[in-house]
């Protein structure tokens, strides 16, 4: 008992100095060519160079990991930034409400990769084809889907209006999202929606989509302030 102590904390005591000391091992070829550990899975042993060698390989792997990850967040903000850059640039060359809404139509589909997409107003816009008016009731149920203005993801709609606003797609659709559009001269919302449950899901970030609702009501009061 007394020997299983005193081996104890022999071994404590060689843990703590080479601990503090990493480098002692560094000269002492002899020794790591000694020491051997058990193989993982194989019952041999290899030596401490080994087993450091193999360690260092899997920590490697775990960092390309991290960093291939870090990148494709970093090529997903550069395509999201380049995408709004050009949503911008179409929304400015606009000339009326009606061309404003289709190019908000056109590149949700080809640069954001929207599956669903339905325009509602408040009321009725000159000229405008593309959106659905909705009854004053209708609309204020879905207003209150965003109460501060800001876009809302995860948001959920009884079967009635999921049919209204998408069609028989309404029903298949697995997630949504709302952006508001509230301009000085016109009220109304942009609907989104996905098979995936993930990509409007209560957790997504809605921090681009706030940036598209500004850009849009920003072009809606340009055209409806021109005469």
């Amino acid at each position: 008992m007394a020997e299983t102590a005193a081996g104890t904390l022999e071994a404590e005591a060689a843990l703590a100095y080479l601990r503090a000391h990493p480098e002692f091992l560094w000269d002492q070829e002899d020794l790591l060519a000694a020491i051997t550990l058990p193989h993982v899975g194989r019952g041999s042993a290899v030596s401490l160079l080994e087993r450091q060698i193999a360690l260092l390989r899997q920590q490697n792997r775990q960092l390309q990991q991290r960093i291939d990850a870090m990148l494709g967040v970093v090529r997903q903000n550069a395509e999201l930034g380049a995408g709004l850059l050009d949503m911008a640039v179409a929304l400015l060359q606009s000339s009326n409400c009606r061309e404003v809404l289709e190019v908000v139509q056109r590149h949700l589909r080809e640069h954001f990769h929207v599956e669903h997409l339905a325009l509602v107003m408040r009321e009725v816009l000159p000229g405008v084809e593309q959106a659905a008016v909705l009854g004053e009731a209708e609309f204020r149920s879905l207003s209150v889907l965003a109460p501060a203005a800001r876009a809302a993801s995860g948001i959920t709609l009884e079967a009635g209006p999921r049919t209204d606003l998408f069609g028989g797609e309404g029903a298949n659709l697995a997630s949504l999202a709302l952006i508001p559009l509230r301009s000085i001269g016109a009220q109304g919302a942009i609907v989104l929606g996905s098979n995936d449950p993930d990509r409007y899901g209560p957790e997504a970030g809605v921090d681009v989509l706030d940036q598209i609702g500004r850009l849009v009501v920003a072009a809606l009061d340009r055209c409806l302030a021109e005469p």
